[in-house]
């Protein structure tokens, strides 16, 4: 059984690399959002082609972007519940 300043430390441990995922996730989805540039008016096949390639392209980095902050919120409740549960054991 972990004692109480292991168990304490693990869940300072724990919610600080989730918090640190979760706000990598934010900033890389703020970057994306950033970059997306418009292409010019040209004929149609061009703005169906870009569409279809950035629309691959935007479900890969959703995708990515989604497991990833899922992983982050996990492993914050994780840390908050082994705070809490330190607490409340001893």
């Amino acid at each position: 059984m972990l004692s109480k300043k292991a168990s304490k430390y693990g869940g300072f441990i724990l919610l600080a690399i989730g918090l640190v995922l979760l706000v990598t996730v934010f900033i890389f989805a703020y970057v994306e959002y950033k970059s997306v540039t418009v292409p010019e008016i040209g004929s149609t096949e061009n703005i169906i082609s870009w569409m279809l390639s950035w629309g691959i392209y935007l479900v890969m980095k959703i995708a990515f972007l989604g497991i990833m902050g899922w992983v982050g919120s996990i492993i914050t409740l994780r840390g908050v519940s082994l705070l809490t549960a330190s607490e409340e054991r001893y």
